[in-house]
């Protein structure tokens, strides 16, 4: 017997319609972007602290004592493992990079892209002192 199609649905994130996955239909809550899925992500792992409160509480010691009973563990895992030490390490350049590119000198403080995406916000026709005197600051504050 063939399933019935799943009904679409709306995302609670993007307000987009979907059609749910056949298979997680009842438990899908959002559309397949990467940016809504990261939101519904960050929700439920917020959710799960609520639910879990005590479960990281007092776990540094006891890895922090298992780390001084076992010294040399890490550096012989890496000797066994030469791969995990090049993933590792290329995952490392990677994350830096992403984070390099939101950098920007000290004296502008704002992030290029957050810069950016204030320029692209269109206002009415009212709002044309504003839009100058935005203008204005985020020439100002770009160089």
């Amino acid at each position: 017997m063939k399933r019935p199609k799943p009904a679409p649905k709306r995302c609670p994130y993007c307000g987009s319609q979907y059609i749910p996955y056949i298979r997680a239909a009842k438990t899908q809550k959002s559309c397949d972007r990467a940016a809504c899925r990261k939101k519904r992500q960050r929700e439920a792992n917020a959710a799960w602290i609520i639910r879990n409160p005590g479960y990281f509480r007092g776990r540094y010691i006891k890895v922090k004592q298992w780390g001084a009973a076992h010294p040399d563990y890490q550096r012989s895992y890496r000797a066994a493992n030469p791969e995990y030490a090049v993933v590792n390490n290329a995952g490392q350049r990677r994350r830096r990079k992403k984070l390099r590119r939101f950098r920007t000198d000290i004296q502008n403080g704002l992030f290029r892209r957050k810069i950016t995406r204030i320029r692209g916000i269109g206002m009415t026709d009212i709002q044309n002192g504003l839009i100058q005197k935005v203008d204005g600051l985020l020439c100002l504050l770009s160089g």
